[in-house]
């Protein structure tokens, strides 16, 4: 008999838990982004003048030791940019000005400028992210660009960023450093 109910109760909980699963997985978030432009281009991610086939920029390996001390930037940084395809526009957007979203998941809670993952969490460095005036761009919505400028190139249409690992406590540790940047690019 015990040996029964013992099993009974096992099958409840087990349902009980699956329950409380499947409930967690009925939640989530749906982010809607766009633009109404005046030209579409495919664009290309330029990194130190160079363009990435794979869209990723590397932000070089670094020994622990080169990075602790103080809370900050730290390594090279890195310029990017995001250059309109000539051959997929349909429109040129040189000399336009432009309007860019650029999302992330998560940024340091002193330093919105700064990306931050799990990762971070071990190594204690996120990624300084920026327009290459030095201006705050992540999650801060639609920010309008003045072609001509530093941040977008009024012979190409580039948007230009820069990156830096950023030290977010005075030790650093071993592991993995990135993130990622969702945008949108309008030109006006």
């Amino acid at each position: 008999m015990t040996s029964k109910i013992y099993k009974v109760a096992l099958a409840a909980a087990l349902v009980i838990g699956a329950t409380g699963v499947a409930q967690a997985a009925n939640s989530g978030v749906i982010t809607l982004q766009g633009a109404i432009s005046s030209s579409t281009c495919n664009m290309n991610l330029s990194v130190n003048g160079v363009v990435s086939p794979s869209g990723v920029a590397d932000l070089g390996i670094y020994k622990a030791s080169e990075a602790s001390g103080t809370v900050g930037t730290f390594g090279n940084q890195t310029n990017l940019s995001l250059i309109p395809d000539p051959a997929s526009c349909d429109v040129s957007p040189v000399g336009s000005d432009a309007m860019i979203i650029a999302d992330t998941s998560a940024t340091d809670a002193s330093n919105t400028d700064v990306l931050v993952t799990a990762d971070s969490s071990t190594t204690n460095v996120g990624v300084l992210f920026q327009l290459a005036s030095g201006a705050s761009v992540l999650n801060k919505g639609g920010v309008t660009l003045t072609a001509g400028t530093a941040d977008l190139d009024d012979t190409t249409g580039a948007v230009n960023f820069t990156a830096q690992p950023y030290a977010l406590q005075a030790t650093v540790n071993p592991g993995v450093i990135g993130g990622s940047v969702a945008y949108t690019v309008a030109y006006l």
